[in-house]
């Protein structure tokens, strides 16, 4: 009985790892491509660089980044639902700049993501492309923060916010839609391109 109980998490352990090999996500991917991009994150500028580039690696990055990726998206009145086909890996990541904003700090970084879409992922008929421009506050305490927002820990990033932006452009409830590029003007504003499609 002891020798029993002993296989059974070792042959899970191993039949785990081989499936993870053979397909990480849990499906089938084709390789897309690699993507050079600049990408921005807005961060509590009290923050020491150490700590703000260890939280961008294993909290902002991973959902971030999907946003740049084809997104199916719904809307019902002030919720919005998210789900991103796809994956990406960064081949390269070099950070570019840390520029302080009144309670913030905007980093940004040069990054080389190795992209993979579904296999068989049919192509969209039509794309609609949107310039959007947004800002953010000097602090939290700023009454022109987004509403319901918790203070400097549930900072919506730019990415989300652009993608956002133009979807509320294009108008339509349901469809796909990815980040393009996004840029940032200094004193908290960006610009983005927002790709819609059915």
């Amino acid at each position: 009985m002891n020798k029993t109980i002993k296989c059974i998490p070792v042959g899970v352990l191993i039949f785990t790892l081989l499936s993870c090999s053979a397909f990480p996500s849990g499906r089938v991917e084709e390789p897309k491509g690699k993507q050079e991009t600049r990408v921005f994150w807005i961060l509590d500028g009290t923050m020491s660089p150490e700590s703000a580039e260890m939280f961008l690696e294993r909290y902002l990055f991973p959902t971030s980044l999907a946003t740049m990726l084809w997104t199916d998206f719904t809307l019902r009145g002030d919720e919005a639902r998210f789900e991103t086909g796809g994956g990406y890996r960064i081949v390269r990541k070099q950070r570019a700049l840390a520029q302080s904003f009144g309670a913030y700090t905007v980093y940004g970084y040069d990054l080389i993501i190795d992209i993979t879409v579904p296999a068989g992922a049919p192509a969209s008929r039509t794309v609609k492309s949107y310039e959007v421009q947004f800002s953010y506050a000097e602090s939290a305490d700023s009454s022109d923060q987004p509403s319901g927002s918790q203070a400097k820990a549930v900072l919506p990033q730019p990415l989300e916010q652009a993608l956002l932006a133009g979807i509320r452009e294009d108008g339509r409830s349901t469809g796909k839609a990815r980040v393009e590029g996004i840029d940032y003007l200094g004193s908290g504003r960006f610009k983005a391109t927002v790709l819609i499609a059915d």
